[in-house]
């Protein structure tokens, strides 16, 4: 189905029509949506540490927004669908090229259910073309960053390429959102570069979870209600 942002103080770009399957997007999103981003090819240490972060965020009445891509994106939402939370997630289609729904979309939602959770898959393009699904995979980022007030990134690697855990701080900062970066419990050069060029780039750096939670609840308790009906 067809569904159009309101206009608000949260929007950040043009206008975006997006197609959606699962619970009403407002119900998902709630007063409190924070996005968690990061790699693909997590260490075990930022697995862990993703699935930590969507649990608590679910547990402190947060929603979580992600790409639902393998990895920590994925980590996280079932962090938070175990502890009965609420997750959308931003994918790049909703249907494949022959029919179906896009098996990222299909298997959050069977995931909420089983778990007696809630959950919403959304994309601005409704059938998947092969050709365009790498740009769409980027620009999804934009689409996250207009959802959520917070990014909070648990692990990342550093890429010079095709860095999608970029695109999704850039989009961040650029809309005006608080960005959250853990520290590394993984020393692997890569996974330390991505720390420290986000911080560089304006991110608040933490060194565990209880301190990132702390900064979202500051920041929250400072928006003045500023998403609180946007999403209704």
């Amino acid at each position: 189905m067809g569904w159009r942002p309101q206009a608000g103080p949260a929007a950040y770009g043009r206008s975006m029509l997006l197609y959606r399957v699962g619970a009403p997007l407002g119900a998902v999103l709630g007063p409190r949506p924070v996005a968690v981003a990061g790699t693909r090819d997590p260490t075990p240490e930022g697995a862990h540490l993703a699935r930590e972060v969507g649990r608590r965020l679910a547990e402190c009445g947060c929603s979580v927004v992600t790409g639902f891509a393998r990895g920590v994106d994925e980590s996280a939402a079932f962090g938070a669908l175990e502890a009965g939370g609420r997750v959308a997630a931003v994918v790049p289609y909703l249907l494949e090229e022959g029919g179906g729904l896009n098996p990222r979309a299909l298997r959050l939602l069977r995931a909420a259910a089983e778990r007696g959770a809630t959950a919403s898959a959304v994309a601005e393009n409704l059938v998947k073309d092969g050709r365009r699904v790498r740009a769409w995979l980027a620009a999804r980022n934009r689409v996250i960053a207009r959802f959520a007030a917070v990014l909070i990134v648990p692990e990342a690697r550093y890429k010079l390429m095709h860095w999608g855990t970029r695109h999704a701080v850039e989009h961040a900062l650029a809309a005006g959102r608080l960005v959250v970066v853990l520290k590394p419990r993984a020393k692997h050069g890569d996974v330390v570069g991505a720390f420290e060029h986000f911080r560089r780039r304006g991110a608040v750096a933490v060194k565990d979870v209880g301190e990132a939670l702390g900064v979202v609840e500051r920041y929250f308790s400072q928006l003045t209600g500023r998403f609180k009906d946007l999403w209704h």
